[in-house]
């Protein structure tokens, strides 16, 4: 009696045998599925962070020396000099493409930023087809230009208050603050270098006018 009431037991046993050597390949090939796949979207986030950021280096290229001049240019530092007020309005146009265009590939963080340093410098919507207007004074690059054009003053913002309030000519200050806002965000979204939090720019002059 031992024996015929073991008998299902044991065939019993044995068919769950089986069944788990039958399933454990099928498993195994599922986890190894899986691990793969992860690995694979692994490697192509990988890959696509790589061309995001050679892309962005790119753009940092072309971008960044055009907002250095700018600064330059209106910060009295540098090579401030080296630029009439025609080709620095010329600067405002080939900006605003690169910056839009480069949009979609930074946060927007970077687009507020660029845009506010551009809008520091020159001041929009003048009239209806016609150039932005330079956002500093133009007595102190008279007198450092002896092939000074006089038709060229009419291309600078005049020394008053706009419908906002504020200032036309910024400080600048102001202008080297929305500079330094703009390459900490290059630093940070390159990804390359830490934050920098201490970009270190040259003096302006006190006697500005």
């Amino acid at each position: 009696m031992i024996q015929n009431e073991s008998q299902p037991i044991w065939n019993s046993l044995e068919v769950v045998k089986l069944i788990i050597g039958a399933i454990t390949p099928i498993v195994v090939g599922i986890l190894v599925w899986k691990l793969n796949e992860a690995i694979k979207r692994f490697e192509h986030r990988q890959w696509r962070n790589q061309k995001l950021i050679e892309k962005r280096l790119e753009i940092y290229d072309k971008i960044a020396p055009q907002l250095n001049d700018l600064l330059c240019y209106f910060t009295y530092v540098g090579c401030w000099k080296d630029f009439t007020p025609e080709q620095v309005i010329k600067m405002k146009r080939t900006l605003d493409k690169e910056i839009y265009l480069a949009q979609p590939l930074f946060s927007s963080h970077f687009f507020t930023y660029s845009m506010n340093f551009v809008n520091l410098c020159y001041e929009p919507f003048v009239g209806w087809g016609k150039d932005a207007k330079l956002r500093t004074k133009f007595e102190r690059r008279k007198e450092a230009n002896n092939n000074w054009d006089s038709s060229w003053e009419e291309m600078f913002s005049k020394d008053e208050k706009g419908k906002d309030g504020k200032a036309k000519v910024p400080d600048p200050k102001s202008v080297k603050e929305a500079y330094i806002k703009i390459m900490q965000c290059f630093s940070e979204e390159i990804g390359f270098i830490e934050s920098r939090t201490n970009i270190e720019l040259g003096s302006s002059p006190n006697n500005i006018r």
